[in-house]
């Protein structure tokens, strides 16, 4: 299946990684295959997050809330090791 430019909608003449389009002359890069874990990674951190901050507010300090703020603590350093391959993919 032939690349296509997602501008104009034309056929690529080649599969190099980086090209210009022929005819809208816009640059055309594959998809970064990190793009998905990032916002995956990133809307978890900010649920458990939410969830920690929301029970500590209506009261609730048992040992669990300090387990999810443990978990959140941890996805956010995955996070963190995920945006450096995002951004560095480019």
């Amino acid at each position: 299946m032939p690349r296509r430019c997602p501008y104009c909608n034309t056929e690529l003449p080649t599969d190099a990684p980086e090209q210009e389009c022929p005819v809208c002359h816009n640059i055309v890069r594959p998809p970064n295959p990190h793009a998905r874990r990032f916002s995956w990674v990133a809307l978890i951190t900010a649920t458990l997050y939410l969830v920690a901050m929301f029970s500590m507010l209506g009261g609730d300090t048992g040992w669990w809330v300090f387990a999810i703020f443990g978990a959140a603590t941890l996805s956010g350093v995955y996070l963190l090791i995920t945006m450096y391959h995002f951004f560095k993919a480019g």
